[in-house]
């Protein structure tokens, strides 16, 4: 707690150092094709909220103290790549408590940092655990398959109001963590009901990790919460679960997509072929779903737009 106040505060010059080293970072990296952009700090404690009971204002912490630092620290990324994409997060709590249920509060940003709203190049980040609503929901490593119209109440609740954060900032968001389970069913539904809320908000996301390599800071511990089981078999049930159907591309304006037993359905507004004359829709249709290949139709409706 101490730590982060030390960092928000600038204590000791802790701030200074903190943004001196993501200043190293980005000239390192700069204009480097394979980074798509850069997150300055995961999932950010509030400081000492225990000396301090008014961080425990859901928000406060993202203006007062996040806000200023994330300014500093795009503004150095900026010097080297301009164009360079901030992925930015609030504080992990209090905007969530996981009490009664779970709450989500909305972020205390009014504006992306370093920019306005609109931005082209920030992106809102945010991350979502059946865990989160409570230190007894994972005890044994697994959201418990008899929680799991809780735990899908809880993704709702979570990807529902940072979409409505990310709609106030102009923003895209995307879920760049959830999961963090083993190969089992209970991980498998965890991991299905994240994808599938994130389609019912348009939301893009990304899996945990590929490999475990010793994470001790997750609740599955030194489990497998990649794709491999620690003998080095692949998980294809987990590796289904997450290779599902989605739109890679759509030319125009995506207005929906699911993908639920076994079949993906979408929309989206078609722009005009004189202003997009190249432009095309691509479906993702993976062989694991679809071994022999999917089968496709499409249907034209007048929107009198």
């Amino acid at each position: 707690m101490n730590a982060f106040d030390a960092l928000y505060k600038n204590k000791n010059g802790l701030q200074d150092k903190f943004v001196a080293s993501w200043s190293r970072v980005a000239k390192q990296f700069a204009n480097n094709p394979a980074v798509i952009g850069f997150d300055p700090i995961n999932e950010p404690y509030p400081g000492n909220n225990v000396a301090n009971p008014t961080l425990n204002i859901p928000g406060k912490l993202d203006r007062v103290a996040l806000a200023p630092m994330y300014e500093r620290i795009h503004a150095e990324w900026k010097k080297y790549n301009p164009d360079s994409v901030m992925y930015f997060e609030g504080t992990q709590m209090p905007d969530e408590l996981g009490y009664f249920g779970g709450f989500v509060f909305p972020t205390g940003f009014e504006v992306p940092p370093g920019g306005e709203i609109g931005s082209d190049i920030h992106v809102f980040n945010d991350h979502t655990y059946c865990c989160q609503m409570g230190n007894k929901v994972c005890a044994t490593g697994e959201p418990p398959a008899e929680l799991a119209p809780q735990c899908l109440a809880w993704h709702q609740k979570r990807v529902g109001t940072r979409s409505k954060d990310a709609e106030r900032l102009g923003l895209p968001l995307i879920i760049s963590e959830f999961g963090a389970c083993l190969g089992t069913p209970a991980c498998v539904t965890e991991i299905t009901q994240v994808a599938e809320t994130c389609d019912d908000y348009l939301v893009g996301w990304g899996y945990w990790q590929y490999k475990p390599y010793g994470d001790l800071t997750t609740s599955a511990g030194t489990g497998s919460e990649g794709f491999y089981s620690p003998n080095g078999d692949l998980l294809t049930d987990k590796v289904k679960a997450l290779a599902r159907s989605y739109f890679m591309n759509t030319q125009g304006v995506p207005l929906s997509m699911s993908f639920r037993d076994n079949v993906f359905e979408g929309s989206y507004i078609a722009m005009s072929q004189k202003a997009s004359p190249n432009a095309s829709t691509v479906v993702y249709v993976g062989d694991l779903w679809f071994p022999e290949g999917g089968c496709t139709e499409v249907t034209e409706a007048e929107t009198g737009r």
